[in-house]
C-alpha cells in the first residue's frame, strides 16, 4: 500500500469564513478537514465540521480536498465548544394544556394566551396530573445551530412537572420530546433536565408542564454547538482502548477538587445519555463534547458528570478527568456517596424503545470487567452505599426514581447473558491480557518517502500508523493498513518524522498500546525539477485560451497540448520558447485539458509532462431557456449495493455563485460584470444609514466593553456624556450596562477588579459610543466592534436584554466581506461580494424591532472590526454605497459556493437560471464531484418505503447536464414509494447539490 499526502490546492490564510445569507462554510483550525453540511429555512449553512469541504477560520492555511479521499488526520486542536442560553419566559395563565397541542411553529389561539379559562360557576379549574397547566413557555425561537439541549433552572420546577422540547431540524420540527429531570444534587449547580442529541437543529421551542401550580425561578435553555465534530484516534490504555480526554478534546475541568477520589471502587451504574441512536462514528466525540459543555455551563458543574461514556460502535471515552484507572468521584448518580464510590458508565442513546447494540454491550462489559479486575470485587452481589442496597452492576433507577438506563439497558444487565453474566464470565477467566507492538522499526526510501515495519499482533485485523514532524506528536498524519508494512509518500526532503504505530480491532478499536516512538529521517534531495511549476490559466475568452507556467533550469523549450479529452487523446500541441501560449479558435463554453513540459535545445524532452489542468472557454452568451426533459428510467439497487451519484456545484446554486465570481475575476471581469451575470434585471443605486445587528455571542443580560479613553455613554436619544478613563486615582478596566430587574439598568464600572455602580435609570436603552469599541464576550474574550453597542431591551418593558451593534451600512460591510469569502481571493470577486452583503443588509433594514439582523448563519455572518481585512475593506471602499435594486427596492442577493455551472431558479424575477462557465477553473473542485451512497442509507431515512429497490428522476429543471437539477426523485421499495425533492435527497444522501445523476 502506497499513500501520498497530496500537496495543498489553496491557501486561505488566518481568519476567513465563506458563506452566504443562505450558505456558510465556516472555516475551524487550519487544515482540519470539515464540511458539514446543514440547511436553514432561508440558508444553507456549509459549517465545515467534518463531511465535506475544507477551509481555515483560525489557522493560517487549508486544503481544499475531498473528506472521502482523505487518509490522514491533521491537527487535532481542540475546538470551542458554544454554549448558548436563553431564558424561558414563565407562563401565568391557568388554561390546562391539551395533550398535543402546539404544532411546530403555530401561534397559540387568542384564547389560549389569554388568561384563566373559567369554569361554569366563573372560578378558574385546577390543574391536575389530567389537566396540567403550562408553567414555563418558550415559543417557536431561531437560535444558532446546535446539536445538544437541555433546560435548568435555579428552583421552582416541582418533580412532578414535565419539561419538554421540540426542534427544528433538516426535515422540519420535531414532535414534542420530553426530557427528564436530572436529580444529580452532588456537584453544587443548577437543576435541570438530560441533556438530549438531535445532531441538528437551528431553531427550538420549550414547554413546561405541572400538575401543581408553580412558577420557576430562571429557567433557561442550553443549546450546545460541539464544533468539529470528526472523529478522534482512540489511545489505548491496558485493556480495553479507551479514548482518552485528549482524544476527544475535552475542556480544562474547573474546580473538581483536585480532583476528589473514592477509596474504592465498589459498584457500576450504568446510565444512558438521551438523544439520537442513529448518530455517525464521527460524531461521538462532537456528542461527549455536548454533554461536557451541557454539565459545565448550564448545570454549573465543575466537569461532564460521567466517568465513561460508550457510544454505538463500542468507543469508549473517558469522562470525568482524574485517571481511568482510579476511583473519581463523578456526579450521574444523585446520591453523593454512591457517586463517591462507584463508576458511572453512560451508553449513548436512548433505550426506551431500542436496544443497545452489541459493539456497546461488548464494550460496557469489558470496560466494567477491566475496572472490577482492578478493584478485585466480583460481578455480582448485593452492596450498601449511600443508604442504598445495589447489586454491583446496577442501573441508575436503582439509585433515584429516574427512567435512566432505559428499559432496555435494565433489562440487560441482569438478563442471561447480559451485562451481569459477561462480566462475571470475563473476571472468571483471568481478566485481560494486554498485548503489546514489537518489532517497529523504519527507514528512508527515498527523499520522499518512508518505510515501516512491526511484528503481528495475534487476531489485529488492522494497524494505525502516526506520523509527524513533531516529536510529541502536536501535529501528525495517521494511516491504517492491514499488512504489518507500509510505505508513507509525499515528506519533505532530508526531514526527521517521528512516528509510532498500534494493533486495532475490526471495529477500529485499539487493542494495543501504540509502540515506542521512533525517529526516521528521509534521504536529502539531489534532483533538479524538471516539470514546470505553477501551470495555470493565464486568460480567456469564448474562443481563447492563455496558459502560463513557471521556468526550468537548463530548458530551451516548452512544449504544451491541449485536448478536449481527458487522456490527452487527439491533442494539439506547440512549441514555444516563452513561459505562455495562446489558443485560438475554441469553441464557446467548452472544456479543454492542458499540459506542458520542458525540452532541450535539440527538442527532446527534458522532464515529464505536468500534471493535467482543467481548462474552459467561456460560453458565448448565457441561455435561459431550459430544455425539455423526459423522466429516466428506474435505475435498480446495483449489486454492490451503492449508488454511484454525480454531479456539478455546491450549495443550492441561486443567484450568485462566489466559485464562479472568483473565476470570472481570474479572467479578468469586472464586479458589475459579475453581478449583471447573476442578478439580472437589476441596477446599481446608491444606499447609506445605519443598520442594527444582533450580536449572538454576547448571551449575558449585560453590555461589557473594555475601558479606554473616548468612550462616551448615552442613554435612549439623551446627550452622550464622555466616560473617564479613571476613578479616585484608579484606571477603570470595564464599563457594563447591566439590567437590574424589569427595565431598571445601571452603569458600572471596574477598577483593581472590583465593579461599582455609577447610576441607574429606568426605561430608556443605555449605549457606549466610539470608533472603536472591544466588547468583552461571556468567555472574557474580547471583539471589536465600530460606532455603538446598545444594552436593547427585546420588549418594552423587558427584564431581558440584547447586545446590538448600531453603525453605517458600509462599516457593517466591513465585517461581512471576510466571513464571506477568502479576503485572498481577486479583487473584482471581493467587490461583487461587498454589493452582495451590503444589499442584503439594505434589505433586512425595518422597523418595529429591536435589531434588523443577526450576526449568524441565520442572516448573514458579521464578525465587527475583528474580522476586518485591507483587501476586504479595500473592496467595499472601491464600491462604497452601492447595492442592488429592482424595482427601487434592495434585490434578494442570495449565493451559494459553486452553482456546477448553471445557476438555479430562486423566488425573485432576477433570480433565473443562467450558463456559468466561470464556475468551472482548476481551483474549483466542487464544479464536478462524485459520491457513493448505499441502498441502506436511504432506507434508514425513508423507512416506510421498505427495501429499497430502485430510484427514478421524474423531474429536473432542464438546464445543464442530464437535464438540470432534479425537482423529484421517486424512491421504489418493498413497501411502497415514495417521491421527494432534490433538496430532500441532497441533505438525506449527503450530496453536494441536487444536480445530480446517478
Amino acid at each position: 500500500m502506497f499513500v501520498k499526502w497530496g500537496n495543498l490546492v489553496c491557501n486561505f490564510p488566518s481568519s476567513g469564513s465563506f458563506h452566504n445569507n443562505h450558505m456558510s462554510h465556516s472555516f475551524p483550525k487550519p487544515a482540519v478537514w470539515i464540511g458539514l453540511v446543514l440547511m436553514r429555512s432561508r440558508r444553507v449553512i456549509v459549517r465545515l465540521a467534518p463531511y465535506v469541504l475544507t477551509f481555515g477560520l483560525l489557522g493560517s492555511t487549508l486544503a481544499w480536498q475531498d473528506i472521502a479521499a482523505q487518509r490522514v488526520d491533521e491537527d487535532l486542536g481542540t475546538p470551542r465548544v458554544v454554549v448558548d442560553q436563553l431564558t424561558v419566559p414563565t407562563v401565568t395563565t391557568d388554561v390546562p394544556v391539551e395533550p398535543g397541542a402546539g404544532a411546530a411553529g403555530d401561534r397559540r389561539s387568542a384564547a389560549g394566551q389569554g388568561g384563566a379559562e373559567a369554569e361554569a360557576d366563573g372560578s378558574s379549574s385546577e390543574p391536575s396530573d389530567e389537566a396540567p397547566v403550562a408553567i414555563a413557555e418558550l415559543t417557536p425561537r431561531e437560535v444558532d445551530p446546535f446539536a445538544l439541549v437541555g433546560v435548568t433552572w435555579a428552583s421552582g420546577v416541582p418533580e412532578e412537572a414535565e419539561v419538554s422540547v421540540r426542534w427544528r431540524g433538516k426535515q422540519g420540527w420535531s414532535d414534542w420530546t420530553e426530557l427528564h429531570q436530572e436529580n444529580s444534587t452532588p456537584e453544587e449547580g443548577r437543576p435541570g433536565t438530560e441533556p438530549h442529541w438531535v445532531a441538528w437543529a437551528d431553531a427550538v421551542a420549550v414547554r413546561v408542564t405541572s400538575p401543581v401550580r408553580a412558577v420557576p425561578n430562571d429557567l433557561r435553555i442550553a443549546t450546545v454547538d460541539p464544533g468539529d465534530v470528526r472523529g478522534v484516534t482512540p489511545a489505548a490504555v491496558g485493556q480495553p482502548g479507551i479514548i482518552l480526554r485528549s482524544g476527544w478534546r475535552a475542556r480544562s475541568q474547573g474546580n473538581c477538587s483536585d480532583p476528589r477520589y473514592g477509596s474504592s471502587t465498589r459498584a457500576a451504574v450504568i446510565h444512558h445519555t438521551v438523544g439520537s441512536n442513529s448518530y455517525s462514528k464521527s460524531e461521538s466525540p462532537g456528542i461527549v463534547r455536548s454533554i461536557q459543555a451541557y454539565h459545565m455551563e448550564a448545570n454549573n458543574w465543575c466537569d461532564i458528570g460521567y466517568n465513561f461514556l460508550v457510544d454505538r460502535y463500542g468507543q469508549i471515552f473517558e469522562g470525568r478527568a482524574g485517571g481511568i484507572s482510579r476511583q473519581v468521584r463523578a456526579a450521574h448518580s444523585g446520591n453523593a456517596t454512591v457517586n463517591e464510590l462507584t463508576m458511572g458508565v453512560s451508553l449513548m442513546g436512548t433505550f426506551g424503545s431500542a436496544a443497545p447494540t452489541s459493539a456497546m454491550k461488548s464494550a460496557t462489559a469489558r470496560l466494567v470487567a477491566w475496572r472490577f479486575s482492578l478493584a478485585r470485587i466480583p460481578a455480582k452481589g448485593k452492596v450498601s452505599i449511600g443508604g442504598e442496597t445495589l447489586n454491583r452492576i446496577a442501573g441508575h433507577r436503582d439509585v433515584v426514581g429516574t427512567a435512566c438506563p432505559g428499559q432496555y439497558v435494565y433489562s440487560w444487565l441482569g438478563a442471561g447473558g447480559g451485562l451481569r453474566d459477561t462480566v462475571e464470565r470475563t473476571l472468571a477467566s483471568g481478566g485481560y491480557t494486554t498485548p503489546t507492538m514489537t518489532g517497529f522499526r523504519g527507514s528512508a526510501l527515498s527523499s520522499s518517502s518512508l518505510g515501516f515495519v512491526w511484528n503481528q499482533v495475534a487476531r489485529a485485523s488492522k494497524y494505525q500508523l502516526v506520523l509527524s514532524r513533531y516529536s510529541n506528536f502536536a501535529k501528525y498524519k495517521a494511516v491504517s493498513v492491514t499488512s504489518t508494512s507500509v510505505k508513507v509518500g509525499g515528506l519533505s526532503s532530508g526531514t526527521k518524522y517521528y512516528a509510532k504505530v498500534r494493533a486495532l480491532s475490526s471495529s477500529g478499536a485499539p487493542m494495543t498500546a501504540f509502540s515506542q516512538t521512533i525517529a526516521v529521517t528521509t534521504r536529502a534531495s539531489t534532483a533538479t525539477a524538471t516539470v514546470p511549476s505553477g501551470f495555470r490559466l493565464a486568460g480567456r475568452t469564448s474562443s481563447r485560451l492563455t496558459l502560463a507556467w513557471g521556468p526550468v533550469s537548463g530548458a530551451q523549450y516548452y512544449e504544451v497540448r491541449l485536448s478536449r479529452w481527458s487522456t490527452m487523446a487527439s491533442s494539439t500541441a506547440r512549441k514555444v520558447s516563452g513561459r505562455y501560449f495562446t489558443f485560438t479558435g475554441l469553441s464557446p463554453g467548452s472544456r479543454y485539458y492542458a499540459q506542458v513540459r520542458a525540452l532541450r535545445s535539440n527538442g527532446s524532452a527534458l522532464g515529464q509532462w505536468s500534471s493535467r489542468l482543467t481548462v474552459s472557454t467561456a460560453a458565448s452568451s448565457p441561455t435561459n431557456q431550459p430544455v425539455s426533459w423526459t423522466p429516466t428510467r428506474e435505475v435498480a439497487v446495483p449489486s454492490s449495493g451503492n449508488y454511484t451519484f454525480r454531479g456539478h456545484g455546491y450549495g443550492h446554486g441561486i443567484g450568485m455563485g462566489q466559485y464562479g465570481a472568483a473565476g470570472a475575476a481570474r479572467s479578468g471581469k469586472t464586479y458589475w460584470s459579475i453581478l449583471s451575470r447573476y442578478y439580472p434585471g437589476t441596477t446599481q443605486a446608491a444606499r447609506s444609514g445605519a443598520i442594527r445587528v444582533l450580536i449572538s455571542g454576547d448571551t449575558t443580560r449585560n453590555v461589557k466593553i473594555v475601558g479606554k479613553s473616548g468612550i462616551r455613554f448615552r442613554i435612549g436619544s439623551g446627550s452622550a456624556v464622555t466616560l473617564p478613563t479613571s476613578v479616585g486615582g484608579k484606571t477603570v478596566e470595564r464599563w457594563s450596562i447591566e439590567q437590574e430587574g424589569g427595565s431598571a439598568s445601571s452603569l458600572r464600572y471596574r477598577t483593581d477588579g472590583d465593579w461599582h455602580t455609577s447610576k441607574t435609570w429606568s426605561g430608556s436603552a443605555g449605549r457606549f459610543e466610539a470608533s472603536t469599541l472591544g466588547l468583552v464576550l461571556p468567555d472574557e474574550s474580547v471583539r471589536t466592534y465600530r460606532t455603538s453597542l446598545v444594552a436593547a431591551h427585546p420588549d418594552a418593558g423587558s427584564s431581558g436584554r440584547d447586545t446590538v451593534n448600531v453603525l453605517s451600512l458600509d462599516d457593517y460591510t466591513r465585517g461581512v466581506v471576510p466571513r464571506e469569502m477568502p479576503y485572498t481571493w481577486p479583487t473584482e470577486a471581493l467587490k461583487a461580494q461587498a454589493v452582495a452583503a451590503r444589499t442584503y443588509g439594505a434589505r433586512a433594514i425595518r422597523s418595529g424591532s429591536h435589531y434588523d439582523i443577526c450576526d449568524t448563519t441565520a442572516c448573514q455572518v458579521y464578525g465587527g472590526a475583528s474580522a476586518e481585512k485591507s483587501s476586504t475593506n479595500e473592496a467595499v471602499t472601491a464600491t462604497a454605497g452601492r447595492i442592488l435594486t429592482y424595482q427601487g427596492l434592495p434585490a434578494y442577493t442570495q449565493f451559494s459556493a459553486s452553482s456546477g455551472g448553471y445557476t438555479d431558479q430562486g423566488s425573485k424575477p432576477y433570480l433565473r437560471a443562467v450558463a456559468d462557465p466561470w464556475d468551472d477553473w482548476s481551483g474549483n473542485s466542487r464544479h464536478s464531484w462524485s459520491i457513493s451512497v448505499s441502498a441502506a442509507k436511504v432506507e434508514s431515512k425513508y423507512s416506510s418505503i421498505g427495501r429499497l429497490k430502485a430510484m427514478q428522476v421524474t423531474s429536473r429543471n432542464g438546464y445543464g447536464d442530464w437535464g438540470g437539477r432534479v425537482r423529484s426523485l421517486k424512491l421504489i421499495g418493498s413497501a411502497g414509494s415514495k417521491t421527494i425533492t432534490g433538496n430532500d435527497a441532497r441533505w438525506a444522501f449527503g450530496l453536494r447539490s441536487n444536480w445530480f445523476t446517478f
